[in-house]
């Protein structure tokens, strides 16, 4: 990877410059190339992706014929609300400091480039295709679910425990007393537009757990470390791990899951992604019958990685997880540009992890 270049969007990227990049990282030395054209892909609110078709000077099957570009998003709105909550950091962070230590797959990095002060950036990376984007509305089957908690253990494995060794890293976000205060103070104020804008599409008991989340927020972040400190730390977490975050592939052509959108990456319990994907990711009657089965599979590969969590552990950590869905969807609806697949998303989020809260019983946990 190179240091910080001054691109400011998609539009900025020629050629020329792409060719000194793909240079700098050691591919198609001495070769050169054009930009046929570029194209936007994925759902993302946050953060805008752009494909780019590649046309080399010596034709050559070992170069690749497209790159993956991720730029601030065009959205002022967005923008402005990824600055103030350093979600651009924790991503550029990631693929810069951390992406090397963990065994997840994700996408190889070509390039990263980084503005501190305006929060400008771009990131090259490897093009996945022909893998498809999952799809947040449509949910998954269990077999997908399957191989998305095994992929879980390469990040989760590696840190548990080791959250210490990464205290240099200022953009990696911790569980505090203090952000626990902000956050339970940004769920609050997002609630009463949130209730405004779902009453009807949610049905009143969805909304009123909604709630009851936020009311019980400070009681699930202490419920939460003392789980960390009975099962020997933290770990680092995606907490944002979702389908529209996760890629489908067939191999050789394409990993069968490649996992992307770092921009939530922080310090947290490990099961709590686990919920995360369950109850957004498979509907929720297929949910109820299979997620047991995917935290004992989840238990099971920790420990064989090395991790001491036994299956009731681990149950009790996704029950603690289960929360996380449905306040992502409260905050993040209220806080990013508003779309019609997000309003639609956000619902789907909400309504599924409210089933997942009443079934795993979080508020008699709590």
């Amino acid at each position: 990877m190179t240091d910080f270049d001054p691109i400011r969007a998609a539009s900025d990227i020629d050629g020329t410059w792409l060719t000194a990049m793909l240079h700098a990282a050691g591919i198609g030395i001495g070769n050169r190339l054009s930009v046929d054209k570029s194209d936007s892909i994925g759902t993302g609110q946050v953060g805008d992706n752009v494909r780019f078709q590649l046309e080399w000077r010596d034709a050559d099957p070992s170069l690749p014929n497209t790159v993956i570009g991720k730029f601030p998003s065009q959205s002022e709105i967005s923008r402005a609300t990824a600055v103030a909550v350093d979600t651009y950091v924790r991503e550029i962070g990631f693929y810069r400091d951390l992406q090397h230590q963990v065994e997840i797959r994700t996408p190889h990095v070509h390039h990263v480039g980084w503005d501190p002060d305006t929060h400008d950036f771009v990131v090259m990376m490897e093009d996945i295709a022909p893998a498809e984007q999952g799809d947040q509305l449509a949910g998954c089957d269990l077999t997908q679910a399957e191989m998305v908690v095994d992929q879980a253990v390469g990040l989760h494995a590696p840190t548990w425990g080791r959250t210490d060794d990464y205290s240099g890293f200022d953009w990696l976000q911790r569980p505090d007393a203090e952000r626990a205060g902000t956050l339970g103070a940004m769920y609050a104020m997002c609630a009463p537009g949130f209730t405004e804008r779902y009453r009807g599409r949610l049905t009143d008991e969805d909304l009123a757990l909604g709630e009851a989340l936020v009311q019980q927020y400070p009681q699930l972040f202490g419920a939460t470390a003392e789980w960390a400190a009975a099962n020997h730390g933290y770990c680092v977490i995606h907490a944002d791990y979702r389908l529209d975050n996760i890629l489908f592939g067939s191999p050789p052509a394409s990993p069968a899951v490649t996992i992307v959108d770092w921009q939530t990456v922080s310090v947290g319990i490990g099961p709590a992604d686990i919920a995360y994907f369950c109850g957004a990711g498979l509907l929720p009657d297929a949910r109820e019958v299979h997620e047991r089965a995917l935290v004992e599979r989840y238990a099971a590969a920790m420990r064989a990685a090395g991790v001491a969590l036994d299956d009731d552990a681990a149950w009790d950590g996704y029950v603690l997880g289960s929360a996380g869905g449905y306040l992502m969807a409260l905050l993040a609806s209220q806080i990013v540009e508003r779309t019609d697949r997000g309003d639609e998303m956000f619902a789907v989020m909400a309504e599924r992890h409210a089933a997942q809260v009443r079934h795993v019983g979080l508020l008699d946990r709590l």
